[in-house]
């Protein structure tokens, strides 16, 4: 911890769908020091998709060290905050993990929607937790099929959790959820910010599987003998419960009144609005804030900057020359190309959906479209197109948004998509305002650092070293030019998803029988 007379440092640790970051920094909210790592996902069938959690926990102890190594002091580290992605997976009573994380990607558990909605209803559970019921994204429908298919892993479980309760149990030993992330299990009382156990009951859940709830400031234990061994930080600093990510997005971003909407844009993307009503629609996702008596209603966009990532990884070869000529990264020569090609991408449109979507369509078999491809299409349209396929489906949640919080002159951007000042210039021209380009876009780490300095009491304003860290940040100003070409084209996309929609259940149909017809059953072993 740090010590008298010494300026403290606070660690933010956020556990992502393609990678972890952990940031250190000052309480002005500036980073002293940062490292990322990126980890694979697992796709064991056709709509499963896992991740590995110790690779999760490599990742982080790896990037602590890298910035200890590069000269941050463990002793002036004075607490600790984690976010997350979206996953509940069991752990053993040790704290290992007894299967890998099921992803809020993954569409296995259809069954369990199905019998959720006959046995305890949708309006049940959307009045109880402010949610409706959807595979993947929602933890109760996975949870049920490791009950219904796992008794093994189930007879060795001592919790449930989500990933920050996993890198807070390895950091200090203690099993947690935070008040946010559980409102994604479909379990608990999104006003109250405890377990229903009438619910949990009902839907077959034993109380004893799930984790005590803390709210986000509050300090869970210090970091143990054996973590400090393996990141370098100092034995017994604290860690406070944290947030999911999006939350820990609002506090870095600076949404912290009722009614502020912003952007956090990354592996996936985000539209959110904080209220202090607990009035929620159910076309949203729904939790509690960190601030307390307020809540967060989420749009989200599945693969965003991750479907970006995909097209890199995929097509991204034919740069390869360039980017070494040049001394380039993929991403660096994508976004010359694509500001090369013109607004509406010369008549290309992508969908987002590589992995179905939820808000506001909310159907897991959507897959990702180009359409429009024709023999004048060059590499730099495909790669505009995705990311204007990106933002038509962020501007279907921002119309949402926009119509329950409180009007607001611009949006501001986190994330890592605010690195590509083009992808950023296109969500001001199809959304129509301004957009904020936050100088630390990284608001995830930044709000978890800000949650772990007021737990640990070296603040009392939430929105302090976020008003500071924001500090001459670029506006980005829509081109009133393109806006009749983006609206039309706004339309086209909607329209493309009505017209699809019932060819994406019948192609799933297809790759299920014939994923069956080619893959024996895995053993359950």
């Amino acid at each position: 911890m740090a010590k008298a007379g010494e300026a403290p440092l606070v660690l933010g640790i956020d556990v992502g769908t393609t990678g972890a970051k952990c940031t250190f920094y000052d309480l002005n909210g500036h980073p002293a020091a940062s490292a990322y790592q990126e980890y694979g996902m697992i796709h064991p069938r056709e709509g499963w998709v896992e991740e590995d959690p110790e690779a999760w926990w490599t990742a982080v102890a790896a990037n602590i060290r890298a910035c200890i190594d590069r000269g941050i002091d463990p002793g002036k580290v004075a607490g600790i905050g984690v976010s997350c992605t979206n996953s509940f997976f069991p752990l053993d009573e040790n704290g290992n993990p007894l299967h890998n994380a099921i992803l809020q990607l993954d569409q296995r558990a259809s069954g369990e929607v199905d019998w959720l909605d006959e046995h305890i209803g949708r309006e049940r559970i959307f009045r109880v937790t402010g949610n409706r019921i959807a595979r993947g994204t929602f933890a109760l429908p996975t949870l049920r099929w490791f009950l219904g298919n796992r008794p093994d892993i189930i007879s060795r479980t001592s919790k449930f959790v989500v990933p920050s309760g996993f890198i807070v149990h390895r950091l200090t030993g203690q099993f947690s959820i935070n008040t946010s992330r559980m409102g994604f299990t479909l379990l608990s009382d999104i006003r109250t910010g405890t377990w229903d156990e009438a619910l949990a009951k009902d839907a077959g859940v034993p109380l004893h599987l799930l984790p005590p709830p803390r709210k986000a400031s509050d300090i869970v234990g210090g970091v143990t003998q054996r973590a400090a061994r393996l990141t370098g930080l100092r034995e017994g600093t604290p860690v406070v419960a944290g947030a999911m990510d999006t939350v820990s997005a609002a506090i870095g971003a600076g949404a912290i009144a009722p009614g502020d909407a912003f952007l956090a844009i990354g592996t996936c993307g985000r539209a959110c609005f904080s209220s202090e009503t607990a009035v929620f629609d159910d076309r949203l996702m729904n939790c509690r804030h960190a601030v307390e008596g307020q809540w967060l209603s989420i749009e989200a966009t599945n693969a965003s900057g991750a479907s970006l990532r995909w097209f890199r990884d995929v097509f991204g070869g034919v740069l390869a020359e360039r980017c070494r000529r040049e001394g380039r990264s993929p991403f660096e020569v994508m976004d010359i190309l694509a500001a090369e090609s013109s607004p509406g991408a010369n008549g290309v449109l992508y969908l987002p959906y590589l992995s179905g979507e939820r808000c506001p369509i909310w159907d897991p078999d959507a897959r990702g479209v180009f359409f429009g491809l024709g023999f004048p299409t060059s590499y730099g349209d495909m790669v505009r197109a995705v990311m204007e396929g990106v933002v038509y489906s962020i501007r279907q949640g921002v119309e949402i948004v926009r119509r329950h919080s409180r009007k607001s002159d611009y949006l501001s951007l986190g994330g890592g998509i605010g690195n590509s000042r083009v992808w950023c210039q296109m969500f001001a021209d199809i959304l129509g305002c301004p957009i904020v380009r936050l100088k630390i876009n990284e608001t995830e780490t930044l709000g978890d650092a800000i949650l772990a300095a007021q737990g640990v009491g070296l603040i009392h304003d939430l929105g302090g070293m976020a008003r500071s860290a924001a500090q001459d940040c670029e506006i980005m100003t829509p081109r009133k030019e393109h806006a009749g070409r983006y609206d039309e084209l706004y339309g086209l996309y909607e329209k493309l998803y009505v017209d699809l929609k019932d060819d994406f259940g019948l192609l799933q149909t297809i790759r299920e029988r014939q994923s069956l017809e080619r893959v024996q059953p895995l053993a359950l072993a």
